[in-house]
């Protein structure tokens, strides 16, 4: 099961890749992805993968914390 952040536009998605990446406790934590067909309706396409599942809480607060937290998180 893999778990998408999705971001109303592209430059969201690069925003939040960077504070992640700054940050830690979170820096290998995700990817950017192309969002799968029915998750968003943002034109940008791009997701981010969360690969660590145990830094879920971390990475979102590292988020919200930045001003950038997900339109949506979704599990597939």
């Amino acid at each position: 099961m893999r778990t998408i952040l999705t971001f109303p536009t592209l430059h969201q998605v690069l925003a939040a890749e960077k504070s992640l990446r700054c940050s830690d406790a979170t820096k290998s934590s995700v990817r950017p992805t192309p969002t799968p067909p029915g998750l968003s309706t943002a034109i940008c396409g791009m997701s981010l993968e969360l690969l660590e599942k145990e830094n879920r809480q971390a990475v979102l607060d590292c988020l919200t914390k930045a001003g950038l937290a997900p339109s949506g998180v979704y599990e597939v």
